[in-house]
């Protein structure tokens, strides 16, 4: 929908279904911006031979077939700007073919002038990652006066930076029209007289300044990098957090501190199934049809339980903490597919000696209710301790089942969330904090440039 609004397309059902017939509709859309002389054009030929993305120069946008294109030939010939919407309808017009809606694009030294990038984004034509190209005026005049053509190819390189390999093209270049100091100092006037203003009118998109005056592999190397990072959405981003270990790892304490420091919402699915019971709600009334018979809830009636907690406004507005689903890959695409997908997985990893000894050994008081542990949460009186009682579902045996269960399941939910993290919690619960913590406030993983197509 997004791209239909952006986009603008004559036909908005014929554009759609294109859209959904792509093999990926997340291609690299990228913009190279620099001085004359500066490489923009050696370091796109890299990202393309590199990715197979169509890069995008003026010879592409003369071979469009509008009536723009002619006007867009004059301008080059006279060396003058190529107005902002003349240049706006050529470049989506390229863009729009197949090479570059499957491949993805990178569009070479353009915008040259404020004008020409704003008119770049009225008519929907967004990069996703902008590379600036710095250097100082006295380098890159050396580097300009150093090119030489290859009137065959049209590729240009340089005699001492970048000569050609083979000695017959070696033998064929020529020198640029207009390769004067006086030519070369009027285009960089140009540019520093307009750079602020692209700058400004792109600067809510993901930009990095690479300086240009560096060996060429250091400067491709410091492109490939950030164009391979994902650009960072300016819509807002709830933590949508599940917490995976078996019983006894940690799970509640870990989510009850997530929530209280970052306000996430604490969900926890057997919570949530005892409310619904509670409450005779309609989902409630099934859900307890099936557990009065003893027997398993159907995966559908959990998840219409547990969508419509997420679905309210705390979960959407603050992010949420989920633990106790799901128990299988099943359930785990069900989620997806209801659009609840997480953002972060946690496996919390613990022995399973460490998970009975801190299970088996749980108490409680039937008279005040307050829980105790043998070990690390002793009665504070004897009187106390001589009516402990011990929940049959803390059983060693209990215990040792629901192991066995959760490791049955285990393999299939970690091979769904690729991304998922392990966590040792078989430690201190604020030290699993300080682990998951560090986890919780780092950007989401990176896609690679090579993945994204």
């Amino acid at each position: 929908i997004q791209d239909v609004v952006v986009s603008q397309p004559s036909d908005p059902l014929e554009y759609m279904i294109n859209f959904l017939h792509r093999q990926n509709d997340d291609v690299p859309q990228i913009v190279v911006i620099g001085p004359p002389a500066s490489g923009k054009a050696s370091i796109a030929r890299l990202i393309c031979k590199d990715s197979g993305i169509r890069q995008i120069n003026n010879k592409d946008l003369l071979a469009v077939e509008l009536e723009q294109t002619k006007q867009v030939r004059d301008c080059l010939d006279n060396n003058t700007d190529i107005p902002g919407d003349i240049l706006g309808a050529v470049v989506k017009n390229r863009i729009s073919k197949k090479d570059c809606v499957d491949n993805g694009w990178i569009l070479v030294g353009y915008p040259k002038t404020r004008d020409q990038a704003l008119a770049l984004q009225r008519h929907g034509i967004f990069a996703k990652h902008i590379v600036f190209m710095e250097a100082p005026d006295i380098v890159l005049i050396e580097r300009f006066m150093g090119k030489r053509i290859d009137p065959k190819t049209g590729d240009i390189y340089h005699v001492t930076f970048e000569p050609p390999e083979l000695p017959e093209i070696t033998r064929r270049l020529e020198t640029i029209a207009d390769q004067t100091e006086k030519y070369i100092r009027k285009n960089l006037i140009h540019y520093h007289r307009n750079i602020e203003g692209i700058k400004a009118a792109v600067k809510k998109g993901s930009t990095k300044t690479i300086n240009a005056d560096q060996p060429k592999t250091d400067v491709y190397t410091q492109a490939y990098h950030f164009l391979c990072q994902q650009s960072r959405s300016v819509a807002p981003q709830c933590p949508r957090v599940i917490l995976q270990g078996p019983r006894g790892s940690g799970k509640a304490t870990q989510a009850a501190l997530l929530a209280a420091k970052y306000g996430l919402v604490n969900v926890s699915m057997v919570d949530l199934i005892k409310q619904a019971i509670a409450d005779n709600s309609k989902v409630g009334n099934m859900m307890s049809t099936y557990i009065d018979k003893k027997m398993m809830v159907p995966d559908n009636i959990v998840l219409k339980c547990l969508t419509e907690r997420l679905s309210n406004l705390d979960c959407a507005a603050k992010g949420w903490v989920l633990r106790g689903y799901p128990k299988s890959r099943n359930q785990a695409e069900a989620l997806t597919e209801a659009g609840y997908a997480p953002n972060r997985v946690y496996f919390l990893d613990c022995p399973s000696d460490t998970i009975v000894e801190r299970l088996s050994l749980r108490r409680t008081d039937p008279v005040t209710g307050i829980a105790s542990h043998l070990i690390y949460n002793p009665p504070p009186s004897l009187e106390m301790k001589r009516r402990l009682r011990t929940n049959p579902k803390d059983a060693e045996s209990a215990v040792d089942e629901d192991i066995v269960s959760y490791e049955s399941a285990l393999e299939e939910i970690v091979d769904y969330y690729s991304n998922a993290q392990t966590i040792n919690a078989d430690q201190d619960p604020h030290t699993v904090f300080e682990s998951l913590e560090s986890l919780l406030v780092k950007p989401l993983p990176k896609q690679s440039l090579r993945a994204a197509l």
